[in-house]
């Protein structure tokens, strides 16, 4: 897809969302280069392309793929990273965190809160910064893009970067055990993806890990039938998906509020999804360890 035609795609559909231009372009660009991108007169580059269709809800890939730019390989680099960080093996990731870093100026802002986002989550995961600090850093990175941020304050047009920026800001919250200001970020997050997303497969799994966090923090705070209808949400996207990393982490949060709302017929449900989200537990699940033990847990609590 030629630049010039997507200047007409973004101008398509921010007219038909009834976005104004300053509200799209905020912390991207002015309003009158918008103004020339739609108009197909400016070029632009393809991180500025990039997050003005991500706020418009549209899947930027294509875009992102179509080009073999710089700025495209760091956000490769970006995910390799934390693929190795997930993988524990962090020896390598710290090298190639640090290696990367030495060229930080040049990236695009984008790929600059891709980096800061990553070395936050390490500086925590290491020990080095609390869950506070972690907080400032991520809404730091955030006010690159959207400088106006408070929490008070969501915005109501996001890229894709600015969603997990805000999803990990809210678990920094929920980290820090403030868990309304989590449920409010991730309510936000998830209606706004709902409400904006074109793509629905897209779309779907990035809903994945915030209806699992949602589910979680109304839990803890006593809010259980709307803990259970996210952790159902999060169980029908990972089912739409086909995605079973998350499914049993999903059920074990839906069987833990079952387990406390305690209504008729909650209890045998709750240990029929503990039983279920125990089978799933493989390797291949997220946590397995740690939610196997929370799972076996959870079903001796029922069974009392």
């Amino acid at each position: 897809m030629d630049k010039k035609d997507v200047g007409k795609l973004i101008k398509d559909r921010r007219k038909e969302q009834n976005i104004t231009q300053e509200e799209l372009c905020e912390g991207i660009c002015t309003a009158s280069t918008l103004s020339r991108i739609e108009s197909g007169k400016f070029n632009s580059n393809t991180s500025v392309l990039t997050r003005l269709l991500e706020r418009l809800g549209l899947s930027a890939d294509f875009l992102r793929e179509a080009t073999n730019d710089e700025d495209y390989i760091v956000r490769q680099k970006i995910r390799d990273i934390n693929h190795l960080n997930i993988s524990d093996d962090r020896e390598k990731a710290h090298s190639m965190l640090d290696e990367l870093g030495k060229d930080y100026e040049t990236f695009s802002i984008e790929n600059k809160q891709r980096y800061d986002v990553i070395e936050t989550k390490i500086m925590y995961e290491d020990g080095l910064i609390s869950a506070e600090t972690q907080l400032d850093h991520l809404e730091d990175t955030l006010r690159l893009t959207i400088p106006n941020y408070h929490e008070s304050e969501l915005p109501k047009y996001m890229t894709n970067m600015e969603a997990q920026i805000l999803r990990d800001i809210a678990n920094s919250y929920g980290l820090m055990e403030d868990y309304e200001p989590a449920i409010d970020i991730l309510m936000h997050i998830k209606s706004n993806i709902e409400r904006h997303a074109v793509d629905k497969d897209f779309s779907s799994k990035k809903l994945i890990s915030i209806c699992y966090s949602l589910s979680k923090y109304l839990g803890l705070v006593g809010r259980y039938d709307e803990s259970i209808q996210a952790a159902r949400g999060g169980m029908s996207y990972c089912e739409y998906v086909g995605d079973s990393r998350m499914l049993p982490s999903c059920m074990y949060n839906c069987a833990w509020s079952l387990s406390r709302q305690n209504y008729y017929g909650d209890k045998e449900e709750a240990k029929k999804l503990a039983n279920e989200a125990l089978s799933l537990c493989t390797s291949r699940a997220w946590n397995s360890e740690e939610l196997t033990e929370c799972i076996n847990r959870l079903k001796k609590e029922i069974e009392i």
